[in-house]
């Protein structure tokens, strides 16, 4: 048994590792990030190839299965699915990786992968409690139920997906917590599919920890979410349902509180829900003073507790858990010490959130203009002359472009404009070779409102440098010059354009 354990543990990370070692020698992949991502934390160009490395390593695992299993076993058809499954996952993200697919679109194919997944029997169609043989049928609820599992689980891994290191070391947790639940149920395969996959993941750390060589992309976070998914449900096949489906949320508490908190955070300021922000948990303890390395770490630490509460909900048939809620709440209790909520307070917030919501919807508008605004420039220049228009209407005083070296500015008169005192500031390093300084009065804005602003006029730019990169095939600078109209559309387009000097 231990060398089988240690078999498909080595031989998935061993595969990994190699893979994606020899896609790094190569140079394949090197355009899956040329794009900027303002909100991303890290610089230069990193290929987002790393779940080829994970697909190879989980796809070797589940055929050498064929070589340790009853073959009848093994061909059933959930079993199937579950590497057909992860298979249409990661392509689904590797075709995202390189070429950009619309959101619902996406949510369509996880809709349709996790059908599937359900029609093949990995499906939620019971609950079963602990310490009882009481259990509920959920009819069709259980189809609804089962497709909101495997979205809800393929998207928190790639919504974690922000930091060096913290997708895979959480998906890491959570593998080894399913090899424990597939050993104690006695699931051969699910064992070692699980061991596959956690090999997978160690393989892809090698390259993937702080400092980061490669990513895994939304092809590895929906692979890793799709597989974790369906492990729960297979090992809730010969367990108590609801602990086993217990155990791997708990196990997610990280993600999910940080997930939860950023669409509330979103709502609360008119800003789209899925919309990318830098004020998640590891930005805001980076911005503190942490490092990459010692933030992925602590935020490993707060998820090795809450895995220890997922296995609490499945050992000792839960019997546990209680004292792990009670310690839970104690350590909230100790966080929130000091934290004056008051009536007074509430009020001011709602008000707050009330303005900041119509100034984001206004500042969105302004932003898809600009970008919309690009296919008909025919320079860098107008660009810009039409970027200073979006600031002013933002309610931006003051702002400073610079691109590889050479600056812009402008400022609007009758304005305090230089009485530094008296303006918000606030730097947005865009990519390697730009960076925005922005300016308020602080008389129009308090400092939540600006900071709101200024990450949706500096995402606006960010944007409209990739759009304009799309249509003209160039790098921008404030000399570049639009590609040649190939039609009369686009040249009639370009005719029309008045630059807004």
């Amino acid at each position: 048994m231990l060398f089988n354990v240690l078999f498909f543990l080595l031989l998935g990370c061993l595969s990994s590792w190699l893979t994606i070692y020899l896609l790094l020698a190569t140079g394949l992949g090197q355009g899956g990030t040329r794009d900027i991502q303002h909100h991303h934390t890290h610089t230069g160009v990193i290929p987002r190839i790393g779940g080829l490395g994970l697909v190879f390593g989980f796809s070797l695992t589940y055929v050498l299965c064929f070589l340790f299993f009853d073959p009848t076993d093994n061909q059933s058809l959930i079993h199937f699915s579950i590497f057909a499954g992860a298979g249409a996952a990661f392509l689904l993200g590797f075709i995202d990786d390189f070429y950009p697919l619309d959101a619902k679109l996406k949510l369509v194919a996880q809709i349709l992968i996790a059908v599937a997944a359900h029609e093949c029997g990995l499906s939620i169609d019971h609950v079963g409690f602990p310490f009882t043989d009481s259990s509920i049928e959920l009819g069709a609820f259980g189809r609804v139920l089962t497709v909101i599992w495997f979205i809800s689980i393929m998207n928190l891994i790639n919504l974690i997906d922000g930091l060096d290191g913290l997708a895979g070391g959480i998906g890491l947790m959570l593998l080894l917590l399913l090899t424990y639940l597939a050993y104690e149920s006695n699931i051969a395969i699910s064992l070692i599919l699980a061991l596959g996959m956690t090999g997978a993941i160690i393989g892809f750390l090698f390259h993937n920890f702080p400092p980061a060589k490669v990513y895994m992309g939304d092809s590895g976070a929906y692979m890793i979410g799709f597989v974790i998914a369906a492990l729960s449900l297979l090992n809730s096949e010969k367990g108590t349902v609801l602990a086993a489906l217990i155990a791997p949320v708990l196990a997610l508490a990280l993600p999910i509180a940080d997930v939860t908190f950023a669409i509330i955070r979103r709502a609360l300021k008119g800003l789209p829900l899925f919309r990318p922000d830098r004020e998640h948990i590891h930005h805001r303890l980076i911005r503190s003073g942490f490092s990459r390395q010692r933030t992925v770490l602590l935020l490993y630490a707060v998820s090795l507790v809450a895995l220890i509460g997922g296995l609490l909900a499945f050992a000792y048939e839960g019997r546990y858990l209680p004292i792990f809620f009670g310690f839970a709440f104690v350590v909230i209790l100790f966080t929130l010490r000091g934290q004056r909520i008051t009536p007074g307070l509430v009020k001011n917030r709602m008000v707050e959130s009330l303005q900041m919501r119509q100034d984001a919807r206004n500042a969105l508008y302004l932003r898809d203009w600009l970008i919309v605004e690009v296919e008909r420039m025919s320079s860098g220049k107008n660009l810009w002359a039409d970027y200073r228009f979006v600031l002013k209407k933002m309610g931006f005083c003051r702002a400073e472009l610079s691109i590889e070296g050479d600056q812009r500015s402008f400022f609007v008169t009758d304005t305090p404009h230089a009485k530094v005192d008296l303006l918000w500031q606030e730097t947005h390093e865009i990519g390697e070779h730009t960076k925005l300084t922005l300016y308020a009065d602080k008389d129009n804005f308090t400092e939540k409102q600006f900071d709101l602003i200024s990450d949706v006029a500096a995402e606006a730019w960010t944007k409209a440098v990739q759009r304009w990169k799309e249509v003209n095939g160039a790098e921008l600078n404030f000399e570049a010059k639009a590609r040649p109209p190939n039609t009369y559309r686009q040249e009639k387009a370009r005719n029309l354009y008045r630059p807004t000097y």
